[in-house]
This record gives C-alpha cells, sequence and structure tokens, in this order.
C-alpha cells in the first residue's frame, strides 16, 4: 500500500533543491523591516504605543545601516499636504532624530497658497451671489461647493506632493548610515 504524503511533505520534497539568492535574502529582510515598521508606526498613530514605546520597538529592528534613513523616508511618505500631519512630524524629529525643516517648509507654503486660494475663491462667489442679488452679512460663501476651487485644490496638492517628494529624498540623503 502506497505512503499517504501530507501537502507540506509533498512541498518540502518539490522544493528541497531551491534556495535563496543574497539578493532575495536582502530583498526579504528588507522587506520585514518595513512591515514592522509599519507596524509600530500605526500603534504609534493609534496612540497604543508613546514616542518611548516606539523608539524601543524601532531599536529592536534590524534595518540594516540605513534603517533610520529608510524609516523617515517610510514614515514620510504617509504625509499630506492637505491634512493635519503633526503625529507624523512628530515620529520623525522626536522618534527618529531627523530634521525635518525642509518637509515643513513645504508644508506650511501649502497651507499659505490654499488660504490664498481660499480667499480668492470666497471672494469670487461673493461677487457671483452679488450679481444675483443675494447679499447680506448672514451671507457666508460656501468653499466646499465650488468645483473650481475643489479641482485646483487638488491639482496644488498633486503638485505640492512632487515637492514633499523631493524633500523625503534630501531627509534620506542627509541622515547618515549607521556602521
Amino acid at each position: 500500500m502506497a505512503e499517504i504524503k501530507s501537502t507540506l511533505e509533498l512541498v518540502m520534497e518539490r522544493t528541497r533543491h531551491l534556495c535563496m539568492s543574497e539578493g532575495d535574502k536582502q530583498e526579504q529582510a528588507a522587506q520585514e523591516f518595513k512591515e514592522a515598521l509599519n507596524r509600530a508606526v500605526l500603534k504609534y498613530l493609534d496612540g497604543q504605543i508613546d514616542l518611548v514605546r516606539f523608539q524601543a520597538e524601532f531599536g529592536k529592528l534590524d534595518g540594516g545601516p540605513s534603517a533610520r534613513a529608510d524609516a523617515a523616508a517610510e514614515i514620510a511618505r504617509r504625509i499630506d499636504p492637505a491634512a493635519d500631519n503633526a503625529i507624523l512630524l512628530d515620529l520623525i524629529r522626536h522618534g527618529l532624530g531627523c530634521d525635518i525643516s525642509g518637509i515643513e517648509a513645504v508644508l506650511s507654503d501649502y497651507r499659505l497658497t490654499a488660504l490664498a486660494e481660499d480667499a480668492l475663491a470666497a471672494k469670487r462667489i461673493k461677487s457671483d451671489l452679488v450679481k444675483r442679488g443675494i447679499l447680506g452679512s448672514a451671507v457666508v460663501a460656501n468653499l466646499d461647493m465650488d468645483k473650481d476651487r475643489t479641482k485646483k485644490l487638488g491639482e496644488m496638492v498633486e503638485a505640492f506632493k512632487e515637492g514633499l517628494a523631493e524633500k523625503i529624498a534630501c531627509l534620506r540623503r542627509s541622515i547618515p548610515q549607521a556602521g
């Protein structure tokens, strides 16, 4: 009677001759580092751990000589110019000890540009309302309903994301590698 083998035994027999190349091992290690980092970042963002605990968890990760630079770039990729990024910036600045002044400058520039666009849109909307005979101190421009403003802000976000990507690349290059 034939021996019955488990699926695991069959897989092990068929893959016995396979081995990982050094490049594959490095790629797998980088992926594992990225996943572990993202787990720690999510815990921090969700308030499950504080900054000290994040630093301790990050210290346990084996990301190689570029771990800090890789971590800073990975966290910075989550930054959205149109959102509140204080917690992410705090994590990069205090959790990893990185200078984020370039990123902050891009975000500040975006906020100023968005405020200027909002002022122009409000002025345009109020002017349109006055032309239709709608005026008074209680009349407030509904900026969220202005399609031109929404489109322009979307384009601005994309443009500022490009500038942000450049600053993230600069941040990555500015962090000395360990080892």
